[in-house]
């Protein structure tokens, strides 16, 4: 009987540290569960969220599936825009030797008619500027008594002449209308390739403007007192205006149509353009952000392209050109945002290469103390059973 009980003494006293052993275990498998739910449960979705790129929603199937108008067969017209620069610059080469009379806001003034006429497709800001002891850029031939400009050397004048331009310091495109007054020793004319004088004493240059040759009579050069006619320089302009919005005659209101429906389309193709770029850079490029606002731009963009392609279609080409118009400014503003950029320097790759340094010591141990998980419930299901 003694042999018995002390048996059971140490079978009692040997099943005492196996419970402590046990509450032990347990304790370390919920702290590894613990670590493992704020880590991986908690942790890396709370990472994954505030390290995601934020983008609003945007309409990108119907700026996908827009239909793009092929442009090989277009002309090539000035550059499109809402508000345009009309440049007047006045060329002297000669100040010390004769004094030209003339202002640009009279020109200017004699311009508005034309200008106010064709302002529904855009806005227009004339300006003017004077150049003394500028030379064109190509060199004059002489023939009796008079120089020549050759057809083939009117497109290595504008080149040298636009850098004396201040046209480039505009946000806006210029359209440059060039008055040079000659020498009064030699008067200057322009030779088509046929050799014969060019009436007009001018030439125009798609995209860029036109540029009027004046010489000055003998008794202005006399006098060295030159006041200018301004009807055959204003003249001039308008025709040349008219060639770069191909326009036949403003006065006439089909022409004035035709130009608004073309503008309007115009407007359009380019928003059509822009957003499917976007959208196409969108989902090539997944680090750059789509704030509220760029996102707001390009809803606004789609919703005016829709109802100005219904208006341009029921010939309402008034409401339709006001809604393209709306449609490419928003467009182009959404496209040249700056934010778009704002995380393009830190693209997905170099993202894990900064945090998983950061996550991965620490996740190893928690991913290897799994193991004592499954040793716990594997010896706590043999104690059961």
């Amino acid at each position: 009987m003694c042999i018995s009980t002390e048996k059971n003494n140490e079978t009692n006293e040997s099943s005492e540290p196996k419970e402590e052993v046990d509450e032990d275990a347990e304790l370390r498998v919920y702290s590894i569960l613990s670590y493992f739910i704020v880590l991986v449960v908690i942790g890396l979705p709370v990472w994954w969220y505030s390290t995601r790129v934020y983008r609003a929603s945007l309409p990108l199937n119907q700026m996908y599936e827009v239909e793009l108008k092929s442009t090989t067969d277009r002309d090539f017209g000035i550059p499109l825009s809402l508000e345009y620069d009309i440049l007047i610059s006045f060329v002297h080469p000669d100040p010390g030797f004769l004094e030209i009379h003339l202002r640009g806001e009279d020109i200017e003034l004699n311009l508005q008619p034309f200008l106010n006429k064709i302002r529904p497709i855009a806005d227009f800001v004339v300006k003017s500027q004077w150049l003394f002891q500028t030379e064109l850029g190509a060199e004059p031939r002489r023939i009796l008594d008079h120089n020549v400009l050759l057809e083939k050397q009117l497109p290595h004048i504008i080149t040298p002449l636009e850098t004396k331009l201040w046209s480039h310091l505009s946000p806006r495109p210029s359209l440059n209308l060039v008055v040079y007054f000659s020498r009064c020793d030699l008067p200057l004319h322009i030779y088509n390739n046929d050799h014969h004088i060019v009436e007009s004493n001018a030439f125009l240059s798609p995209r860029w403007g036109g540029i009027y040759i004046v010489n000055p009579d003998k008794d202005s050069c006399q006098s060295n007192h030159f006041e200018p006619e301004l009807q055959p320089i204003v003249s001039t302009f308008v025709a040349q205006l008219k060639y770069l919005f191909k326009i036949d005659n403003s006065s006439n209101s089909d022409d004035i149509y035709e130009l608004k429906m073309r503008k309007a389309q115009d407007m359009l193709d380019s928003t059509h353009r822009t957003l499917r770029s976007l959208a196409q850079l969108l989902s090539e490029i997944s680090s750059i952000v789509i704030s509220d606002e760029v996102g707001e731009k390009i809803n606004v963009a789609v919703e005016n392209a829709d109802l100005a392609e219904g208006f341009l279609k029921g010939g309402l080409v008034d409401e339709g050109l006001k809604h393209a118009k709306i449609a490419f400014l928003n467009s182009e503003a959404a496209f040249g945002d700056p934010s778009l950029l704002a995380l393009l320097y830190f693209p997905e790759d170099q993202k894990y290469a900064v945090y998983i340094p950061l996550f991965l010591p620490i996740m190893i141990p928690v991913f290897m103390s799994l193991a004592i998980v499954r040793k716990w419930r594997k010896a706590k299901r043999e104690k059961a059973d």
